[in-house]
């Protein structure tokens, strides 16, 4: 009997949309070779910062739903796989002005997706969830299906369950350049030339160098977060503090329960995040009138921390012009699979990226694959 050698598959980009591909492709037996020009994990890409949002009322929109419901069920399969934790589920809100945009989206998906939720007044909110301050004309929608995650832990976590399938992670190595030939996709890098069949892209901020996406298509920006110390710690861990979003005229945020055992963090989104000529100008100092801003809107709309952070950080991801990712084979060759532009929404569902990327990678196409998402939506298809 003749043995058929399994597909040579390369993904290039080790981030969380990285090694979620890499398990799944050696979950459905493909010969998986992983490169990435640092560590897995590291603190440059989108994948760092401490901790991640997962919610399944999407303001984003319902036809998220289904991939964030088979999402949350692969977490728990990677989870029970390598005996770890790397999501708590803690519940989550959305809090603002009923007709804020965010707001009536959330309530929105959760109504048109038939998602179990509560619209809590702002005397509810006091008496429940005193961690946040609100107006009187303010609500909280509640997702009980919300938490929060380690992020370098599950990178780490998927790339550890991607090894034990028998994928081959190649850290320190940058790839120069991607070749479609008429039998292989060549990988050029410095220590030489590889071919495979086929050659996932998942370079998150770092989308431009390999494609011919650019900054007018996907562009790297820079995020920040800070952490205000928690003046009653256990009032604000996960057992107590539900992961939110804030829209409020004096300053819009992600806020994240304490996981250090100290402080709150707090992603500010009311000011411009910068976009970088490329990654590597990302700045580690942050200006003070950034710090100045956020310190404002924390002393205003959450009373339980002191308004001075104790440490700021900084990190990029790759932004799409629509903000939605491009997920699917290139324009320029359908040997090679885009999975890039997650546009800061992709750690949740990351795992289903993964297996969509993999559906591609066998088949062509997924069924899971969202609309949204098409990577021929953009004049040139990338590659």
């Amino acid at each position: 009997m003749t043995t058929v050698s399994p597909d040579r598959v390369a993904v290039v980009g080790a981030g969380v949309i990285g090694t979620m591909t890499a398990w799944q492709l050696a979950k459905r037996g493909f010969d998986v070779t992983v490169f990435d020009q640092w560590n897995t994990p590291n603190d440059r890409g989108a994948s760092a910062g401490e901790s991640r949002i997962f919610r399944t009322i999407y303001k984003e929109g319902p036809d998220y739903v289904p991939v964030l419901k088979k999402s949350y069920d692969m977490w728990e399969e990677l989870q029970a796989n390598q005996a770890t934790s790397v999501l708590q589920m803690c519940g989550g809100l959305m809090i603002g002005r009923p007709d804020t945009h965010d707001v009536e989206a959330v309530i929105s998906c959760a109504e048109a997706a038939d998602l179990d939720h509560r619209v809590l007044n702002s005397h509810d909110m006091a008496r429940e969830y005193p961690q946040f301050r609100l107006d009187d004309d303010e609500v909280g929608v509640f997702d009980p299906a919300s938490g929060v995650f380690r992020p370098e832990a599950a990178v780490l976590t998927a790339r550890k369950e991607a090894e034990r399938l028998g994928a081959d992670f190649r850290t320190y190595t940058r790839i120069l350049n991607i070749r479609p030939l008429s039998q292989h996709v060549m990988i050029d890098t410095h220590d030489g030339a590889q071919a495979f069949d086929k050659v996932v892209v998942s370079t998150g901020p770092w989308v431009n160098e390999l494609t011919d996406f650019g900054p007018d298509i996907v562009a790297p920006r820079r995020l920040v977060a800070m952490w205000f110390p928690a003046r009653d710690v256990p009032l604000h861990t996960p057992a107590n503090m539900p992961i939110s979003i804030r829209r409020h005229p004096e300053g819009g945020f992600s806020c994240f329960p304490v996981l250090d055992g100290l402080g709150v963090k707090i992603l500010p989104h009311h000011l411009a995040w910068a976009t970088l000529d490329q990654v590597e100008d990302l700045p580690r100092f942050v200006e003070a009138d950034v710090v100045r801003s956020t310190e404002h809107a924390v002393a205003r709309l959450m009373p339980g921390l002191d308004p001075t952070p104790f440490r700021v950080s900084t990190w990029t991801e790759g932004f799409t012009k629509d903000e939605a990712p491009i997920v699917g084979p290139s324009a320029q060759d359908p040997r090679i699979v885009l999975a890039v532009g997650m546009s800061g929404q992709g750690f949740k569902f990351s795992p289903m990226m993964g297996s969509i990327v993999t559906d591609m990678v066998e088949n062509g196409s997924s069924t899971d694959a969202i609309g949204l998402m098409d990577a021929q939506r953009f004049d040139g298809g990338g590659s």
